[in-house]
């Protein structure tokens, strides 16, 4: 067992982050000592911390090496020292426990970027179908009371007609389906959304522009 282990067994990242002066609530809540942070945004338990507000994560030893700016091990051997824990110390670390515990911190730093970014894009794609689907029942509305000329723009109204269905079928998928379907989306269709997205927002302003002339 690595000395970082050894560290995890014997005291908890809550325990650490109290006492080092973390104030944490009832709900496992407390303000981030690595942002300006009005309002707590950390959650911390026995294992890990992360913050919502700044993304900092990481656990025990994480928490102290990042609050004092050391290495992991300075950190591990810090923790050691302050909270009196029975771990021998006069062992080296061999250079690949330490690469070990760099890379399994950077795969989980990686990790937690993907889910952010991929959290991102789901959120910002149903905003997009959204809009595209109002858009949509502006121009149905815009047909049904108009007496203008209708030849005119049928291409386009038949465009938007032809892609509401696959617009309602997506946001199904981002708003309600399975992880898996939505990083699959993301993944063989995640150009085309955005594609026909701004397709329908084009052709559905040319169409409302053109009645705004017409009208004025």
């Amino acid at each position: 067992m690595s000395i970082f282990e050894e560290v995890k067994e014997h005291i908890s990242a809550r325990a650490v982050a109290e006492g080092y002066g973390l104030k944490i609530n009832r709900n496992a809540m407390a303000c981030c000592p690595f942002h300006k942070d009005k309002h707590p945004s950390m959650k911390i338990d026995d294992r890990h911390y992360y913050c919502f507000g700044c993304g900092a994560h990481g656990d025990a030893v994480g928490y102290v090496a990042q609050l004092y700016g050391l290495s992991q091990y300075d950190a591990a051997c810090k923790i050691i020292a302050d909270f009196h824990l029975p771990i021998k110390t006069e062992k080296t670390v061999t250079q690949e426990e330490k690469d070990k515990y760099q890379l399994i911190c950077q795969q989980k730093k990686y990790s937690e970027a993907v889910k952010k970014r991929f959290a991102g894009w789901i959120n910002e794609t149903i905003d997009q179908l959204k809009e595209c689907e109002y858009l949509i029942i502006k121009v149905k509305d815009y047909y049904l009371h108009t007496n203008g000329n209708i030849l005119a723009v049928t291409n386009g109204f038949a465009y938007l007609l032809h892609q509401e269905p696959k617009i309602g079928y997506w946001l199904d998928i981002l708003c309600i389906g399975e992880d898996e379907d939505k990083r699959k989306l993301f993944l063989t269709d995640g150009k085309e959304v955005k594609r026909i997205a701004a397709n329908v927002k084009r052709v559905a302003d040319e169409i409302l522009g053109r009645n705004r002339q017409n009208v004025g």
